[in-house]
This record gives C-alpha cells, sequence and structure tokens, in this order.
C-alpha cells in the first residue's frame, strides 16, 4: 500500500456531517480485503471469522464550520463545527457546500485599519463568495470546509487540512491490510466513526454495535513545536506515541509496549492523569466495559488547515497495530 497516496486522499477528501467523500475513498482500500458496513456514523469493515474480536479504531470527521446567516450584499457568517483556532481565519479559503461547491475566503481588515490586535472570530470574520445572489446557492446549515490541499514537506512531512483524524485512518487502514494478509484465528474489525470532534458521538454507537473484546484507537497528539512546551510534545519522526492513563487498559499499554521493543518499532510514551479527549473515552465505557488502549501520531499545528505530520510516523503505528494483532490470543 502507498501510505503517502492513502494519506493524501484520505485527508483531500471531505468529511463533516452528511458530507462524507473521505467514507469513498477509504471504502476504495478497504473493500479489497474487509467486509464493509456504512452508516450514518460509522464506516465499519470486518476481517477474518471467528468469535474474538479486536477492533482497531480511528474518527474520520473533520472540524469545519456551519453557516448562520447569509446578509443582503452576500456575506456569510459561519460558526465553528469542533474546536477551531479562530487567530488564523482573516484571509483563510474555504469551500461552501451548497446547492453546489461554492469558493470562498473569509474577510480580512488591512492592519493599517485596525484598531486594536484582538483575536478574530466568527462574528467578525464573514466569509466572502464575491457573489452578489449567494442566497440562490447557499443556505442556512450548509457546511464550510477549509480549502487546502495536501502538499508534500522535506524529510518525509506532509500538510493538509484533517490530517487530525486522517492521519490515524491512514494508520488503522495499512495495518488492517497487513492483518487480512496473516489470516488470524480471529476476527478483526476497523472502525471509523463520525462526530468525534462534536462529542466522541460516532465511537459510542459504533462501539455498541461492534462490541470488541478488545480496542485499540488510534488518533494524534502535540507534535514538537517552537513555543509548546516539550514536556507535552513529542517530536515528529519519533514513532508512536502510547497512551497511558488511568481510564485507558493497562493490559493493553503494557502489551503494546512489549510488542514495540520485541520488535524494535520506535516509540513513545504519553501520559495522561484521566480523559484522553479521544474516542477511548466512550469505547471504554460501551456495554460492560470494552478494555481500550491509545496509540497516536504526533502532529503540528492541531485544529488548523496546515496541520504536519510525518508519514514516518503513521507507518510506526500500522506496523505496531499489526504486530499487536498478530500477538493477539
Amino acid at each position: 500500500m502507498d501510505l503517502n497516496k492513502l494519506i493524501t486522499e484520505l485527508s483531500a477528501a471531505s468529511g463533516i456531517g452528511h458530507i462524507s467523500e473521505v467514507k469513498e475513498v477509504a471504502k476504495n482500500y478497504l473493500s479489497k480485503f474487509s467486509k464493509i458496513t456504512d452508516t450514518e456514523n460509522y464506516l465499519l469493515a470486518e476481517i477474518g471469522e471467528g468469535k474474538h474480536l479486536l477492533m482497531l479504531e480511528a474518527h474520520l470527521d473533520e472540524v469545519g464550520m456551519i453557516v448562520t446567516d447569509i446578509s443582503d450584499d452576500g456575506f456569510l457568517t459561519v460558526t465553528n463545527v469542533g474546536s477551531i483556532d479562530t487567530r488564523f481565519l482573516p484571509s483563510m479559503p474555504v469551500k461552501i457546500y451548497g446547492k453546489e461547491v461554492i469558493k470562498g475566503v473569509f474577510t480580512s481588515v488591512p492592519p493599517h485599519l485596525k484598531k486594536d490586535n484582538a483575536v478574530p472570530t466568527f462574528d467578525i470574520c464573514k466569509i466572502d463568495t464575491g457573489r452578489k445572489n449567494i442566497k440562490e446557492m447557499v443556505s442556512l446549515g450548509d457546511y464550510v470546509l477549509f480549502d487546502y490541499a495536501p502538499t508534500k514537506l522535506l524529510n518525509g512531512k506532509i500538510t493538509s487540512k484533517a490530517l487530525d483524524n486522517r492521519a490515524g485512518m491512514a494508520a488503522v487502514i495499512a495495518a488492517g491490510e497487513k492483518i487480512s494478509q496473516m489470516k488470524l484465528p480471529f476476527k478483526v474489525c476497523l472502525l471509523f466513526p463520525s462526530g468525534e470532534e462534536l462529542g466522541l458521538r460516532g465511537a459510542r454507537v459504533g462501539a455498541f454495535t461492534a462490541t470488541p473484546e478488545k480496542c485499540i484507537s488510534v488518533d494524534v497528539s502535540f507534535g514538537d513545536c517552537p513555543d509548546v512546551p516539550p514536556a507535552k510534545t513529542r517530536k515528529l519522526g519519533s514513532g508512536a506515541m502510547i497512551g497511558v492513563s488511568p481510564i485507558l487498559s493497562r493490559g493493553i499499554y503494557k502489551r503494546l509496549e512489549a510488542v514495540a521493543k520485541q520488535k524494535d518499532i520506535p516509540y513513545t510514551l504519553e501520559i495522561m492523569g484521566g480523559a484522553t479527549s479521544t474516542d477511548a473515552d466512550v469505547i471504554s465505557l460501551t456495554k460492560s466495559g470494552i478494555p481500550t488502549g491509545l496509540v497516536s501520531i504526533p502532529l503540528r499545528n492541531m485544529h488548523t488547515p496546515c496541520e504536519v505530520v510525518s508519514i514516518s510516523d503513521v507507518q510506526t503505528v500500522a506496523n505496531l497495530l499489526a504486530e499487536y494483532a498478530k500477538e493477539e490470543k
């Protein structure tokens, strides 16, 4: 599997609310080695047969916006869908999913006219489409996404919108392909829920449906960057971030670490005092409780259109998941 191509295609696709281009990209890959179930809240791929069920999970939705007002002079007001850093809003290009996909750009006050250095908000920044008849093409409640194409950086890194969590999706899909070639004596399922950015919604119903005996969630976490506390980040290129938290399964965390050491897979530990702010939080509480682990990918510029990951870290996480499944009893 060409991992760079997979990440590029996943991150370029849209995935918010009923806009589910990313599902179609994922299904093109998953259909080659798994049985797929597609619902409004999640995409589920099953590999193999048997009673024992290991689930690998990564959410598919991205942060975006929704139209709340349309002025008579053609400007759109939006509010956030998920947590968005509004400091970068002025002049950002967007796509509006109305009756057709329309290009737009956030307005920006010239520095010569600014009265203060206040952080811009969605109430202040409007979207300009250049069209006065915009009400004929856009309605209240239409979704808006940042319009940034994936771009290769030096040393095997990539920048794009939605790498949170398309990088995690890519790792799970790549791991699934490896697992499908192992012919394991138990079933493995891959869950890609929506609504993580809105309160972990899809993971609740997806895990309830699949009811695995164990789960490993895959998400992104804080990568190293100037002015960010080093103790709270991990370097891009340092490998898989294995989560350690009171709400995560200690048995799974220890097993992940043991496999990483045995197979010489690069990793670091990510220590959390409680909630992980990932789908693992609700999966671990599903039905009578599902033992859940967490593996994350270091990412810079979280919840912006210019997130950055290292392809090698995504591959490392995929290798760790596949090796864990191989060692599972």
